[in-house]
């Protein structure tokens, strides 16, 4: 089969080539794909790179979250007939075929588009997976940062839909903004996070921050919440070193930890899921354009493709199709 491998980590561009590969096969709890639609995501750079949670295992395919229909399943697997389709997340996805564990594949409901399906396993279900952790009550306040992004979108309308009050934190030529997740008015516009959080809070704090930053504004960040709040960092597009003294967190009781989706859906029970997906699919059902797509390109283009993620100037994702 077809398959973009790689032998060596380092740049994309550089040590990845099409070439082909044997044809997997599920092992017991797997589910076998024919995969039509793949999502270039921040995962598949850093895992190519040497740079994430997963070693390569050489030589390796390429790839992670993708949309096709079922071939085949390992033994324990019997809710799912051929040719069922499904979204997954799943080493290996950028091939014409490839396995994922079944607790991460997905049937697609028919009205959805392979170009929402393909991006499933990842930002639809870390927005939600980041609602759960934070455990809010209606009217509680949320500030997101990173609020252009596809995640960001997500995650205001899954805080909405549960009687939150979402506050989207963004970064515009001249500093900040913060705008109001209900009706997207501006709350405040300052020249740094500190100060923009200051104008945004009028002695109202937030309850939970669900960070993509990371770096020195997490002290703003921390600072912002009110007492016994939760700070959630799932990305580090700053990543530099801070010093916080272990009082800030004592004094206000309050909680500040990591996230990552895999951790979160191993220890969700199969009804947890169930309830995740059915809601998930519903919203985006409802709102497709929160899953933007700003290009598609055939496996044999993959360079191409790699060169418009490294040129997109707009949220969206670029899909290596067939």
């Amino acid at each position: 089969m077809k398959a973009i491998l790689f032998s060596r980590t380092g740049l994309p561009e550089e040590v990845l080539s099409l070439g082909t590969a044997l044809e997997p096969t599920p092992a017991p709890d797997q589910v076998l794909i024919r995969v039509t639609t793949r999502s270039i995501q921040p995962a598949d750079l850093l895992f190519i790179e040497g740079r994430y949670r997963y070693t390569p295992s050489f030589p390796q395919i390429a790839g992670f979250d993708a949309v096709g229909t079922v071939i085949d399943t390992g033994p324990g697997v019997t809710d799912l007939a051929q040719g069922t389709r499904v979204a997954f997340r799943g080493v290996g996805a950028w091939a014409e075929m490839a396995v994922a564990s079944r607790s991460r594949v997905y049937p697609v409901p028919e009205a959805l588009s392979d170009d929402v399906a393909s991006q499933f396993a990842l930002n639809p279900l870390t927005a939600w997976g980041l609602i759960d952790e934070c455990r809010l009550a209606p009217g509680a306040r949320l500030l997101i940062t990173a609020g252009r992004s596809i995640v960001a979108s997500l995650l205001t309308l899954l805080a909405r839909r549960q009687g939150l009050n979402p506050v989207l934190l963004i970064r515009n030529e001249d500093g900040y903004v913060t705008v109001d997740g209900n009706d997207g008015s501006v709350i405040a516009h300052a020249a740094s996070v500190a100060q923009v959080l200051q104008g945004t809070l009028k002695g109202e704090g937030f309850n939970a921050v669900l960070d993509a930053v990371g770096g020195v504004d997490s002290l703003a960040l921390i600072d912002a919440l009110l007492p016994g709040g939760r700070l959630v960092t799932y990305g580090l597009l700053s990543d530099t070193d801070i010093t916080l003294k272990g009082s800030t967190l004592l004094r206000k009781n309050l909680i500040w930890q990591g996230f990552g989706i895999e951790k979160w859906v191993s220890e969700k029970t199969p009804e947890d899921m169930h309830e995740a997906t059915r809601e998930l699919w519903a919203v985006l059902a409802e709102h497709p354009h929160v899953m933007p797509v700003i290009g598609r390109f055939p496996l044999e283009r993959f360079q191409e493709a790699l060169q418009a993620v490294r040129n997109a100037t707009r949220p969206g994702k670029v899909l290596l199709t067939n």
